[in-house]
C-alpha cells in the first residue's frame, strides 16, 4: 500500500494515458474527459496532495469537462458543412444553351458534359434550338426547365 501512495501521481498518469488510448478506439469524447480528470489527479498526487483530494481533483475535472466542454467539442466536430449535398442539389438555378428543341415532352441537355433528358415545365413555351434555359428541378433523371426570355431586336416593335 506504500508504494501505490508513493506512486499515486505516476499511477494516475499512466490511467490516463490508457483512457486516452481507449479513446482512439471510441472516438466519442468520454473517456478524453475522464483521461483529463486522472491527469489532473495525477498532478494533485505528484504534488503531495492525499488521496481525497486526487480523487477531488478526478471528479471535478472529469465531471466539468464532461458537461462543458464536450458538448461544445462534439458541436464544433459534427458541424455541418454542407459537403453532403450533390451534384443534383447544384443543378437548380444553372443556365444552359438547348442543343436541339425542348417540349414538354422530350428533349435532351447537356450540362458539364453529361447528357440529361429534359422538358420544359407545363404550361410554358417550348426552348427553341439554341435557347438559353434555366434549370428548376430535377426529376429522375429529367431536368425540368424553363426557357428565359429572349428579345427580338430585329423586330422594330416598340
Amino acid at each position: 500500500m506504500d508504494w501505490i501512495e508513493a506512486n499515486a501521481g505516476w499511477l494516475w498518469l499512466v490511467a490516463a494515458a490508457g483512457l486516452i488510448g481507449v479513446e482512439l478506439l471510441t472516438l466519442d469524447l468520454v473517456f478524453l474527459m475522464i483521461a483529463a480528470g486522472a491527469g489532473a489527479a495525477g498532478v494533485v498526487a505528484l504534488a503531495g496532495g492525499p488521496l481525497p483530494l486526487q480523487l477531488a481533483a478526478f471528479a471535478v475535472v472529469a465531471l466539468l469537462m464532461l458537461a462543458a466542454v464536450r458538448p461544445v467539442a462534439l458541436r464544433h466536430l459534427r458541424k455541418d458543412t454542407g459537403a453532403g449535398a450533390s451534384y443534383l442539389d447544384t443543378l437548380p438555378g444553372r443556365r444552359v444553351a438547348a442543343q436541339g428543341a425542348i417540349t414538354a415532352e422530350a428533349g435532351t441537355l447537356t450540362v458539364d458534359g453529361d447528357t440529361w433528358s429534359a422538358r420544359v415545365e407545363d404550361g410554358v413555351p417550348d426552348a427553341a434550338p439554341g435557347a438559353e434555359v434555366t434549370v428548376l428541378r430535377v426529376e429522375g433523371a429529367t431536368l425540368v426547365v424553363r426557357p428565359l426570355p429572349q428579345i427580338d431586336w430585329e423586330d422594330g416593335r416598340s
